[in-house]
């Protein structure tokens, strides 16, 4: 079976490795040939985003960007191949509609298996654009409601008063005036809020979610997808590196397939977290389960102290992308749109 791939996401990184694990050297000549065209030298590897179109690019550097691309994909092509040969490369799509297991079966054996393919529905959540538009989301019902109200008396003639207080703020700072202008701003919302459908969100209410999520999700972009349509509690979750993003960077990536693509796309990778319905880890914690506290000595009650802290954090993760029974995670090696043909 054969098929034409739209490369979307591709960590050349890893791909390389791999490339260079399985078939030692035998299609090194594609690495290098990626690397060359770059102007880089073998040993220094390779900068994906150098490679990407510019406006205004010359017609080489548009054609250099192209052959990249060609090389990405045979390097892709080569190197599921390469491991389907070997039977590590898992297609999650045929293994559960072609091996007559129960979906039961079929998740309890999901451990078991390392580098997989699967197609479904996704979905991109970029925190750094979510928390740019929550930044922005009062200034923009603020522009959109005030401008469908221009024949409000009140709300043009607040509108004055707010503006005039900001020109002679610009001149000449004072805080007496700047308190003035915060609350004749707070009676503009109250006012707009009750004549049309706008509903503001509470600015200490924002600034508390973006330090949450600058703490616990900083520059965090994340794909979703749901392989199959009766069962949208198993997911794949990966999180994405924004410079191996093929065609630039997210925004690009939202103007052609949009946040939660309407086509199904397919992520190529190995797992990287595997959730059971019964945690058989062992927990590092455990060592401290025969002491009683008067028996532990001053550094081991620090260490126990501060190991508490760091368990306690694994909890506040959980709610940011970390897979629960039965979603796996997957480190990405590539994200794309495949048409198959026989």
């Amino acid at each position: 079976m054969k098929s034409i791939k739209e490369l979307i996401y591709f960590d050349y990184e890893k791909a390389k490795s791999i490339n260079s694990q399985l078939s030692g050297g035998l299609i090194s000549e594609i690495t290098r040939a990626i690397e060359n065209e770059g102007g880089f030298d073998s040993e220094t590897g390779i900068d994906i985003k150098l490679f990407k179109a510019k406006v205004g690019s010359s017609n080489q550097e548009k054609t250099i960007n192209t052959e990249k691309i060609e090389l990405y994909h045979e390097l892709l092509n080569q190197v599921e191949e390469q491991l389907s040969s070997k039977n590590v490369l898992k297609n999650l799509n045929d293994c559960f509609e072609n091996n007559g297991k129960s979906y039961n079966d079929f998740i309890l054996d999901l451990p078991n298996s390392t580098y997989i393919k699967v197609n479904g529905w996704s979905s991109f959540e970029d925190y750094e654009r979510f928390k740019r538009i929550m930044s922005n989301f009062n200034d923009i019902q603020r522009l959109i409601y005030a401008s469908v109200l221009e024949s409000n008396t009140e709300i043009i003639s607040l509108k004055k008063q707010i503006n005039d207080l900001k020109k002679g703020l610009k001149k000449a700072p004072n805080p007496k005036e700047l308190s003035r202008l915060k609350a004749m701003e707070k009676n503009f919302d109250e006012i707009m809020e009750k004549v049309s459908d706008a509903s503001l969100l509470d600015e200490t209410f924002i600034e508390r979610v973006k330090i949450f999520l600058d703490t616990f999700t900083p520059n965090r972009l994340n794909f979703r997808l749901l392989p199959f349509d009766i069962f949208p509690e198993f997911q794949i979750l990966a999180n994405l590196k924004s410079e191996y993003l093929v065609n630039g960077d997210f925004e690009n990536l939202i103007y052609t397939y949009g946040s939660r693509p309407n086509i199904k796309l397919t992520v190529f990778g190995i797992i990287s977290s595997c959730p059971q319905p019964t945690d058989n880890r062992v927990d590092h914690n455990d060592e401290f389960l025969g002491y009683n506290d008067d028996e532990l000595t001053v550094e081991m009650t620090y260490n126990k102290a501060f190991r508490s802290v760091f368990s306690s954090f694994e909890n506040f993760e959980k709610f940011f992308f970390v897979p629960s029974f039965p979603k796996i995670a997957v480190n990405p090696i590539a994200i794309y749109r495949e048409v198959v043909f026989e």
